[in-house]
């Protein structure tokens, strides 16, 4: 029992040190990606806000809590939701540095994410279980989706755990409020 609580620590704060460590060169990105975002911004009448649903890992790394945040309205639901996840403020970070969303469709209830390559930089199999749960709980907080299917540049995402070949449904039991 120790050892799986030490396990999970030691990921936890594999986790945390990746973000404090990678924090200088992801200021660098974020305010490449702030630039565009401020155009599209000024094109959208003030004032406009929605409350969004986002899920970042627990303290103990072992569950997805539920955040609400309430954000100017966005032209892209789905690309404000990554954008979000990107920002995990008092939480775990959930998306592996440099994440992008390139693209993205749905197949009838099901939401296709197609991220470049650094999205297969997940982190350990607890990493890889709150990034996935994240992902999908979030968007499958849209009424329009009922499950997600991750690629990885146009290919299924697959990871040295899982092949993510099937969509994935939403996971309440991961939720812990």
């Amino acid at each position: 029992m120790g050892r799986v609580k030490m396990k999970k620590l030691a990921i936890l704060l594999i986790v945390l040190m990746t973000v404090v460590l990678g924090g200088c060169s992801g200021d660098k990105t974020t305010d490449q990606d702030q630039k565009p975002k401020t155009e599209t911004q000024a094109q959208q009448p003030a004032g406009e806000k929605v409350k969004v649903t986002l899920y970042f890992a627990n303290q103990n790394a072992d569950g997805l809590v539920p955040v609400v945040r309430e954000i100017d309205k966005p032209d892209d639901m789905v690309k404000a939701l990554v954008e979000e996840l990107k920002k995990p403020e008092q939480h775990a970070p959930v998306l592996p540095e440099g994440t992008e969303l390139l693209d993205y469709k749905t197949e009838g209830e099901t939401i296709v994410l197609n991220f470049n390559q650094a999205f297969a930089n997940l982190q350990g199999s607890t990493g890889e279980f709150i990034t996935v749960n994240s992902l999908v709980n979030t968007m499958t907080e849209l009424p329009q989706y009922k499950s997600v299917k991750l690629l990885v540049e146009g290919k299924t995402l697959e990871t040295g755990h899982a092949i993510y070949d099937k969509p994935i449904p939403r996971n309440e039991g991961i939720i812990k409020k």
